[in-house]
């Protein structure tokens, strides 16, 4: 078969991705380039361009002609089809009579995996004439049984380039990767942490906080442990709350994940709840092109050195402390996919505000002939009931058409059931679903409240004119329907004999969220209205905000409405906000400024932020702020990202207060080589080992970086899909090289997928060599140490790369088959000063290279060269 083999160097040479082919290249001016049908790359040279003129002799270049051959034996292999990675394979190549390099074998099954249809292939066989055994050969060129087929292995990077023509394939969607090559990944532990402390002074009196987010797992074989939760200490009380603890099993034959433990139930259909159960439910990832769960975005304002905790129901998810001025927290995890966020805003004279974040399911469309599905079974376990009741909910859904999705589900519990029925559109307006709900709830002593609840939903991109609705919802629900949330207080007040009312019931709700491009800027409103049966105040939060550019000048007005759920109150607030980059360099400071008006305070601010280090890692923020009212105050906010964890600060101080916070967050990975740090984890994690590689980063980002240990954390992988982890040798020590920079791998969700780098490390020497009549070492000639193992070759300038295991010994130079084509030294790096020598190139001149007799290398100052010259 074809092997036109891009193999970069052998082991021990110069930087496998830079030496060889450089030389080629050089030697290609001269040559003619021809291609084997069937064999290895064939490149000729003409050899009257390098002559030995010392010896009269040619120089040896015939160990160009077949490229880098492929030895026979089993390579683990990333493949990729007419450029697709589809996965990884252990491949064997045996060794043919008359071929240099190894025959690569596929195997049936192999090719079935690969998706390459073989029964169309054995169809066209036999409309030739020929027997399906004698039209395939596995160890024979894939063009001899795929007419217009071929393959490049490169064994540098192992990696297999198949082309096939597309009637040989089977049709499969873009961007799908077979479960075959989904990684579960290893054995391993983590803890996600997120540690904050504030502490404000006002008033005469002193105020603080802390806080500890966890995020906890353990992968045990197919089984994964989680538990997320938070210990909070204040002035007010301390404690430690959980928010969820389960173990998890992915069930791919189903497509679906089983949870067991403290868990949520799934909300696109109806409210989430958390359970103390099991869940069974469909998972969208492992389908192609598959949307992904959804989390609201938190906005705010701060006026100053700000406190802001998020709740969903009770649960305690995030704190963070904020520096004055518009905030946004676009990370969270939420606990399910429904139910409103509780946000408060801690001042630090210890004002606080508390607002609401609607947060609900888009529109339920899938494709045709898709179905989703979930079962949940358990105790329901909200926060505050006495007398939580057992559940079971079930919901199913199937795409019927391009146009139409149909939708049910039922929740059966103690003193309560609800039936749900709808259906969803897709129209040319838009996505748009209806349902209706009726549930029946028993109440000790109350008899039965029965009602219906009716909602439409609506989703549409309109690309022409740059508008996205995410959501525009709206219920209206009768003053008998309840809940399975609502059911349950209500039932526990009617077991105590308390009054119903103390739970409210929502009349009708509308939430809508709009994002409007208006020629270079963007608009954005969110917003949510309730009222309720048996309130008289109903309830509208909304947040707006317009932002642009005029001549590198940055501004946002926004405004926000929000009911403080404290005292009832309602706050309208309207900021202005400019942002000018002070100089053209990428690190150049910012300066901002800040108006607001509000109800309750108003004023002026004015900022400077920007970020130092060669990767930005390290962030600062100085400001000024003048309140009516209440005088002026000043801040200071600083956020360094190191390898292990990010830390940051913040202080500010005025006439009737002083705070100050200080936090960091990071995440721990153990696993059988150790136990690796990392500023940042996700829940599917990558583990990178390359030894002695230390200081390469991973993918280009800053805070992944191999550290001494070997190892570094990929914090961040696309369950099910194909991830593409590099390896950036920039800050690697001149002693190391990568055999391949990159690797592919579709991990399983949930898991900690280990990616095996090799690397040759050894001392990298440049040498300098003249013959023995003076002349040039010959250009392309190999470098062989005392064991007869190829080390480097010979550049231009008759200068030697070499990568050396000792620091001392003797070389041998070779350019022909002739005792007059060979020639010896001896070094000695040791006597050279190791100024700064992990990350500089060490010169060595050896003076003669003599026929008979090795001579000694002579040290020459370090060059501030990082890489070779060739």
């Amino acid at each position: 078969m074809s092997l036109n083999t891009r193999a970069r160097v052998s082991s021990g040479s110069l930087p496998r991705h830079r030496l060889k082919p450089m030389v080629r290249s050089l030697l290609l001016v001269s040559g003619a380039y021809a291609m084997g049908a069937h064999s290895a790359e064939q490149v000729e040279f003409n050899p009257a361009f390098f002559p030995d003129r010392a010896a009269g002799l040619q120089v040896d270049i015939s160990k160009f002609s077949q490229g880098n051959v492929v030895l026979p034996g089993s390579y683990r292999t990333d493949v990729h089809l007419n450029g697709q990675w589809i996965g990884r394979e252990t491949l064997t190549f045996v060794a043919v009579n008359g071929q240099k390099a190894a025959q690569l074998c596929l195997e049936r099954d192999a090719l079935l995996r690969f998706g390459i249809d073989l029964d169309t292939v054995e169809q066209q066989s036999a409309e030739a004439g020929e027997t399906p055994s004698s039209a395939f050969d596995n160890c024979a060129d894939i063009a001899g049984y795929l007419p217009g087929a071929n393959s490049q292995f490169d064994p540098g990077e192992n990696r297999l380039d198949l082309q096939v023509p597309q009637i040989y394939l089977a049709r499969k969607v873009r961007g799908y990767v077979d479960p075959q090559h989904w990684d579960g990944g290893i054995d391993a532990a983590f803890v996600r942490y997120n540690a904050n402390t504030f502490a404000t002074q006002a008033n005469g009196r002193s105020l603080g906080s802390n806080y500890l987010g966890l995020n906890t797992g353990l992968n045990l074989g197919d089984w994964h442990w989680r538990h997320n939760g938070s210990y909070s200490q204040s002035t007010s009380g301390s404690g430690y709350q959980s928010s969820a603890t389960y173990v998890q099993r992915e069930l791919s034959k189903l497509q679906s994940q089983l949870m067991v433990g403290e868990i949520y139930t799934p909300g696109e259909l109806f409210d989430s709840v958390r359970l103390r159960g099991a869940s069974l439910f469909s998972d969208d990832r492992m389908l192609p092109d598959s949307q992904t769960g959804f989390a609201p975005v938190v906005r705010g304002f701060a006026e100053t050195n700000a406190r802001v905790t998020v709740r969903q129901r009770g649960v305690l998810l995030d704190e963070v402390s904020v520096a004055p001025g518009p905030f946004v927290l676009n990370d969270l995890f939420p606990t399910g996919y429904g139910g409103d966020l509780t946000v408060t805003v801690t001042e630090a004279d210890g004002r606080q505000r508390e607002f609401i974040v609607p947060f609900a399911a888009n529109a339920n469309l899938l494709r045709p002939g898709y179905s989703r599905y979930s079962l949940s079974i358990g105790q329901l376990d909200e926060i505050g009931l006495r007398h939580p009741p057992t559940l079971m909910q079930a919901t199913y859904q199937h795409g019927l058409n391009n146009l139409l999705t149909g939708y049910t589900g039922a929740v059966v519990g103690d003193d309560y059931q609800s039936q749900l029925l709808g259906t969803a559109f897709n129209t040319p307006l838009g996505a748009l679903s209806f349902d209706l709900t009726h549930s029946n709830a028993q109440l000790p002593g109350h008899g039965t409240r029965e009602g219906q609840s009716v909602q439409v939903r609506y989703s549409k991109n309109f690309a022409d004119t740059g508008t996205h609705f995410a959501l525009g919802a709206y219920r209206y629900s009768t003053e008998g329907f309840l809940n399975v949330g609502d059911a349950a207080r209500v039932r526990d007040l009617a077991i105590d004999g308390l009054s119903l009312d103390n739970v409210s019931r929502v009349r009708d709700r509308m939430d809508i969220s709009l994002n409007q491009s208006l020629g270079k800027g963007s608009m954005y409103l969110t917003g949510s209205r309730q009222n309720y049966w048996n309130r008289t105040n109903g309830n509208l939060t909304f947040t707006a905000g317009y932002s642009n550019s005029w001549k590198g000048l940055h501004y946002t007005v926004s405004a926000q409405r929000t009911r403080d759920l404290l005292s009832d109150r309602v706050d309208k607030q309207v900021d202005f906000t400019l942002s000018l980059p002070l100089g053209s360099d990428a690190r150049s400071p910012t300066l901002t400024t800040m108006a607001y008006r509000g109800d309750q305070s108003s004023g002026e601010r004015v900022t400077l932020g920007g970020s130092l280090g060669e990767r930005n890692e390290f962030s600062y923020g100085l400001g000024a702020s003048r309140a009516h009212g209440s005088g002026n105050s000043t801040s200071a906010d600083v956020k360094y990202q190191a390898n292990h964890a990010v830390l940051s600060a913040g202080y500010g101080q005025s006439n009737d207060y002083r705070s100050a916070s200080f936090g960091v967050t990071g995440g721990i990975v153990a696993h059988a080589g150790g136990v690796t740090f990392a500023p940042e984890l996700g829940d599917t994690l990558g583990i990178v080992q390359a030894p002695e590689a230390e200081g390469a980063r991973i993918n280009g980002n800053h805070s992944a970086q191999v550290g001494k240990s070997g190892y570094a954390v990929v914090p961040h992988l696309t369950p099910y899909r194909q991830n593409v982890v590099e390896l950036d040798p920039k800050d690697l020590s001149v002693d190391v090289e990568l055999k391949t920079a990159s690797q592919n791998v579709a991990p399983r969700a949930g898991s900690v997928v280990k990616l095996q780098f090799e690397t040759v490390s050894g001392q990298a020497l440049l040498i300098t060599a003249l013959r023995e009549d003076g002349s040039l070492l010959p250009f392309g000639s190999d470098v062989f140490d005392e064991d007869g193992a190829s080390v480097g070759i010979v550049g231009q300038g008759g200068k030697a790369f070499v990568r050396v295991s000792h620091p001392q010994g003797q070389l041998t130079v070779k350019w022909g088959s002739t005792t007059n084509a060979t020639c010896r030294f001896h070094y000695d790096s040791s006597a050279q000063p190791d100024a700064d020598g992990a990350n500089r190139l060490r010169h060595l001149n050896a003076g003669t290279c003599q026929a008979d007799a090795p001579i000694a290398a002579e040290a020459v100052p370090p060059s501030d060269e990082r890489s070779s010259p060739i």
